[in-house]
């Protein structure tokens, strides 16, 4: 290796951090960006994206003491939202290999939508410090009148104590690019 040359854990831990603070700009003006470091790999034919969360102050009311079912979801698209950008810089998805950081970016807000939820809350998560586990289990191009790629994921969060609240949520793309590469 070229020893002018970055080595590939400081290049790559680089890389995330800006990732990160792309995928989150769309939070920083309401000062609710709750993910605060987050990786993606590839676990056999799944994706998993993990990260650390945490906020001090709820955005939308007063201090409840615990995470709540908005925050679950507010975490659960800022999650979804690195791990679909860092696929897409990595290559992860085959189903994605026509798109690049670009087309992700026009397309993170209005074009990543849930389609289907189902939660569970096991015990209270202390909102200050948490974590997040999110698996892509399955991804489908559907043809219709708007073709989609839907996306099956399981999420978990839990803190240090006994705090875990679960989810299986569908994630539909739409606006596909249609440029090939």
């Amino acid at each position: 290796m070229n020893s002018s040359m970055p080595s590939p854990a400081i290049k790559d831990l680089r890389d995330d951090v800006a990732l990160l603070t792309r995928t989150m700009a769309p939070y920083a003006g309401k000062d609710t960006i709750y993910l605060k470091r987050a990786t993606v790999e590839c676990r056999g034919d799944n994706i998993v994206g993990t990260g650390d969360f945490g906020f001090q102050q709820s955005c939308y009311i007063e201090e409840t003491g615990h995470f709540n079912a908005v925050e679950f979801i507010i975490s659960y698209n800022q999650l979804i939202y690195y791990t679909l950008a860092a696929s897409v810089r990595d290559g992860l998805i085959p189903q994605l290999s026509n798109w690049d950081l670009t087309d992700y970016w026009a397309r993170q807000l209005p074009s990543v939508l849930i389609s289907k939820i189902a939660t569970r809350f096991r015990q209270p998560i202390n909102s200050r410090a948490y974590r997040g586990m999110l698996t892509i289990t399955d991804i489908e191009f559907r043809e219709r009148s708007r073709p989609l790629i839907a996306l099956q994921t399981a999420v978990e969060f839990s803190d240090d104590g006994i705090g875990s609240a679960l989810g299986d949520i569908e994630i539909a793309l739409i606006d596909l690019p249609t440029k090939p590469r």
